[in-house]
């Protein structure tokens, strides 16, 4: 939240002329630039070696076409979708489990429970949490916990995405150092050779931006234009980025206008001066900032500086807010739905006192053990595969300790 404190920047001009000899040369330290390629090409191997894994990892290496299974599956491929979604867990993407989400007529909040469970990270995104809270059937207070409790786990996709983070960190801090390095300064030089190489090498959506503003400096503003303008067809960019291009290149736009005026840059037209408040307006970055200096430059603003203080109000957290909370029930221990099933049904039990691990038995008119699942907890919500059961009436017993507790019975039917 940004609070109303502030303090003015004001610009004085301070009669000291510019010339090459002005600042003294802050380059040095020999082989810097050969250990920093070096650092750079590492770590960018690093990051593009860990990024392959993730594409083969997240979603099976097909987001497309699960989140596309899911959005046309149906009610009778429910346990089909749940079990291959849980197939490709840890390393569900969020695009997959909000689609998962909202597939209400085919997973129920039992399913989508297990599905989120494991996948920790669901439990960092407040939009998904969000959709979990506006289902049409509420999810149960304490499968949110369940749920929630990821917020304390690190899961194998996350641990990945750290990885490829910090050797994406690692090379962007060579990647500047080398930049700053190449361009030279008052006393050196700008090597082009180097640069050229670097912003290629590099081929990130900042390093085009950085070539842009590098040639935009040294006056070749015809070939910045053209920079950007081959951005949009080498990456996809997001709405706010789309946004932030587009300031970009009106920033540069105008910058060529006004060196090719003879006034320069500390006198600059009412035109202009509408143009770069747009640009400040907008808020996206370094065209803001280049902007905004512009105009301090020539006294058009006062620049006050936002001071971001902490929110007193926040929200209750998210795990805060289901802890302790439970689900009324009903009397019984346990009841089943749908009931008769076909494929799966899911099995809903709450038991105050369990001190040892529970069986769920399924028992055929012949009193046989069929199929038998075990469980803890005190309180939960269990989906029983019964696809490879042969029609007919059954009674699942939930049992610990050697103990009966409560029966139910549950009709198969194909």
């Amino acid at each position: 939240m940004r609070r109303g404190v502030s303090f003015s920047v004001n610009v004085t001009p301070s009669g000291v002329q510019f010339s090459e000899t002005t600042c003294q040369s802050k380059l040095g330290g020999n082989g810097l630039p050969e250990e920093e390629v070096i650092r750079l090409t590492g770590a960018e191997n690093k990051s593009d070696s860990i990024g392959n894994v993730l594409n083969t990892l997240i979603d099976g290496g097909f987001t497309d076409l699960l989140n596309f299974e899911v959005i046309t599956s149906t009610p009778p491929e429910a346990l089909q979708t749940r079990n291959e979604l849980i197939a490709e867990s840890p390393y569900l993407s969020d695009t997959v489990m909000k689609t998962s989400i909202t597939k209400e007529e085919v997973l129920d909040n039992t399913m989508i429970r297990d599905v989120l469970v494991a996948n920790p990270q669901s439990a960092k995104s407040d939009d998904i949490i969000n959709m979990l809270e506006n289902r049409t059937v509420p999810m149960p207070d304490y499968m949110m916990a369940q749920i929630l409790a990821g917020a304390d786990t690190v899961g194998a996709k996350e641990i990945l995405e750290a990885q490829e983070t910090w050797w994406n960190s690692e090379a962007t801090q060579s990647y500047i150092r080398l930049l700053n390095y190449f361009k030279g300064d008052s006393v050196t030089p700008a090597n082009e050779d180097s640069l050229n190489w670097l912003f290629s090498y590099h081929n990130t959506l900042a390093s085009h931006y950085d070539k842009a503003t590098w040639l935009n400096a040294k006056g070749d503003h015809n070939q910045a234009m053209n920079t950007l303008a081959s951005i949009p067809g080498l990456f996809t960019l997001t709405p706010s980025q789309i946004e932030a291009h587009n300031a970009f290149t009106n920033f540069t736009e105008l910058y060529k206008q006004i060196h090719s005026d003879t006034t320069g840059l500390f006198s600059i037209d009412s035109t202009a001066a509408s143009t770069l408040q747009t640009i400040v307006l907008t808020n996206t970055g370094v065209p803001s900032a280049f902007s905004r200096n512009v105009l301090i430059a020539n006294g058009l603003i006062n620049y006050q500086e936002p001071i971001i203080l902490p929110d007193t109000n926040l929200k209750s957290g998210y795990k805060q807010k289901f802890k302790g909370v439970q689900e009324l029930v009903e009397a019984s221990f346990i009841t089943v739905f749908p009931n008769p099933a076909n494929d799966y049904f899911v099995v809903k039990f709450k038991l105050e006192q369990l001190f040892e691990p529970g069986l769920l038995n399924l028992y055929d008119e012949n009193g046989k053990i069929v199929k038998s699942l075990t469980f803890t907890g005190k309180q939960d919500q269990l989906i029983f595969p019964a696809s490879n059961i042969t029609p007919g009436v059954y009674i699942l017993a939930i049992e610990s300790g050697n103990k009966r507790l409560d029966t139910v019975k549950i009709t198969i039917v194909k």
